[in-house]
Order: structure tokens, then sequence, then C-alpha cells
């Protein structure tokens, strides 16, 4: 007696297949539309960085009177044409505040093609006196410019300024202490001081628009000597009395010395 042996096969539903092959079809189709997008979002970005829209045709400063356009785009190597999206703007920040006038910058993108720059500018406070040259500086020090920006300035002398330069801060310790006292001033006071006079650190002096001298010594004890220095010219203007000179050098033993004793202090 013979017979067949054999493996039996399953047959597959046909609907179990048309259904897979719709589902591989339909990858197939996902996959193709995804990278289509994606090749389409690429192509049309980089159309949009070529965009003459972003290109950069203008730098615009607001809130500088002496700082221009073209002197930030200078340096911080700004081109026309430079696209607007790909700029550094904290890096355009920065370099916009090593212009000597500029204290602080910010800047935003403007569409189509600008760079807001808004500007916050040193304020005149002191003009620097070695011999003929002049240079103004804001209360800290930085050389904002040369000559005389502005009329009715203190003067400052005294000392050896060292290396003067442009869009730098002075380096001379005499000097820089002058300045620290000097900001220390109450604000009217300040507003009087016609000349600081700095030969050392410990012998600062402020002459004021009336002749008076206030000998301030050392840069220290700048709260005492500011309170001190208040009560006693608040005790003169209410006598109505004239002095040559206010010494606040020691604040727990100051002294007044009457009108006509000479001023011990030269100014400059």
């Amino acid at each position: 007696m013979s017979g067949r042996t054999g493996r039996s096969r399953t047959a597959t539903d046909p609907r179990i297949s048309r259904r897979r092959i719709a589902v591989a079809r339909t990858k197939r189709r996902k996959v193709a539309a995804t990278a289509a997008t994606i090749t389409a979002v690429v192509a049309v970005g980089w159309a949009g960085l070529a965009s003459p829209l972003l290109a950069v045709d203008e730098v615009r400063v607001i809130g500088g009177k002496h700082t221009t356009g073209d002197q930030v785009a200078a340096v911080a190597d700004l081109d026309p044409g430079d696209n607007l999206l790909l700029i550094s703007t904290d890096r355009i920040a920065r370099a916009a505040e090593t212009l000597p006038w500029v204290r602080r910058a910010e800047v935003h993108r403007v569409l189509p093609g600008t760079v807001r720059v808004r500007i916050t500018e040193r304020v005149p406070a002191l003009v620097l006196s070695v011999g003929a040259a002049r240079w103004t500086l804001d209360a800290t020090g930085h050389v904002i410019t040369t000559g005389i920006a502005r009329k009715g300035l203190s003067v400052l002398g005294g000392a050896d300024a060292g290396d003067v330069e442009v869009g730098e801060r002075l380096e001379v310790t005499e000097l820089l202490d002058a300045l620290t006292a000097f900001r220390s001033l109450p604000a009217r006071v300040r507003s009087d001081v016609t000349a600081v006079i700095a030969p050392s650190s410990e012998r600062i002096s402020f002459s004021l628009e009336s002749g008076m001298l206030i000998r301030f010594g050392a840069a220290e004890s700048l709260a005492a000597k500011r309170e001190v220095l208040t009560a006693l010219l608040g005790e003169l203007r209410r006598e109505n009395r004239a002095v040559a000179y206010i010494d606040v050098r020691v604040p727990t033993n100051p002294a007044v010395a009457p009108a006509g004793v000479p001023a011990p202090e030269p100014t400059p």
C-alpha cells in the first residue's frame, strides 16, 4: 500500500493579503510625503535666508546724539547684505558699547532689514586738564572725547594723568580716587564744583563756584564726610555766612575757616 507524505500549506485569506499590501503602500506614501515636506521646508528656508528682504540695509540708532548707525556698523563689522536672522544681537551690542559715548546698548532685529540699536549715552561730568590738553570725562573717569564737550563742566587736575585714550577709563589712582570723592558729594554741592584738585589720593579738594574750598582728603569715610558737609553747608546758608574753606578730612573733627583766610590748596 502506497501513500503520499508532505507538509500541508495553510491558505492565506485573500483579504488579509490585500490589507497587508495596502498598509505597506500607505507607509511608503507617508515616507515619501515626509521626505517631500522636509525637502520643501529646507528649500523654502534656504530661499528665505537668501531673500533680499532679510538683508541688512540699515542700522538705526535710537537715543544717541553723538553715536551714528555708521559708527555702530563699523565697530560691529556689519556689512550691507548680511542676513538679519544670522547676525548676533549680543555681539553687536557689545561692540557698540566700545564706542566712546555709549554706556549701554540694546540691539533688536526689525523686518524687513533693519538693525535697531537703542543707546544710553554717557553723561559729560568733568574736563580733565593736563597742560594745554583737555578731555571730557563722565563721572566714572571714562574718556568720552577730546576737548570740552559742554560748557560749565568741573575741571579735574592736579595729578599726572598718564596715558589718556578716548574710549578708555583713566588709570591713575589719584584721579580715580578724586572721582570717587566727587561722586560722593551731595548733588547740590557737586553741581557747584568748578574744580577737582588731586595732587595725591590723600589731598583731594573741591573748589566751588562761590570761591569756597572743600578740603576733602582721602576718598574714605565717604558717608560720614557727606553727612558732615551737608550739615555745615546748611548751617552756613541759614546764617548767610561766607567762609574760605570747610575741612572734612577728619569728619569727626571738621573745621571751618572764616572768609579772607588764604586757601590752603591751589586750584589747577
